[in-house]
């Protein structure tokens, strides 16, 4: 179990480090979710390739667990959480999106 519990440590160092020299090498200015509307999240992902996509859903799903004290990475629902996300900041643009996935994220 320890060796396991290891590789997937190992793996997961690998990806962090590989996305965020990724990210840099890309020119991607840090994003400051409490501020952004869902504008402006829908423009980003648009004009984002579908690796840096994949790190922001992953970053607001690791938010909404966060507030809710969920540890556990369910692969289907971050791909539900993904869509409801951007299906009600296309109906509420002017909103913040960390409020939106709130409501989509948690409030399930």
């Amino acid at each position: 179990m320890k060796k396991i519990m290891g590789l997937f440590l190992v793996c997961g160092l690998v990806f962090l480090f590989s996305s965020t020299a990724s990210a840099k090498k890309k020119g991607l200015e840090n994003i400051q979710f409490g501020t952004i509307t869902c504008q402006e999240f829908i423009d980003g992902v648009a004009e984002s390739d579908e690796e840096t996509v994949g790190l922001i859903l992953m970053w607001v799903d690791g938010y909404l667990s966060g507030v809710t004290g969920d540890t556990e990475l369910n692969w289907e629902g971050l791909e539900t959480i993904s869509t409801n996300l951007v299906n009600a900041c296309a109906t509420s643009p002017k909103k913040k999106v960390l409020d939106v996935a709130k409501s989509v994220g948690i409030d399930r």
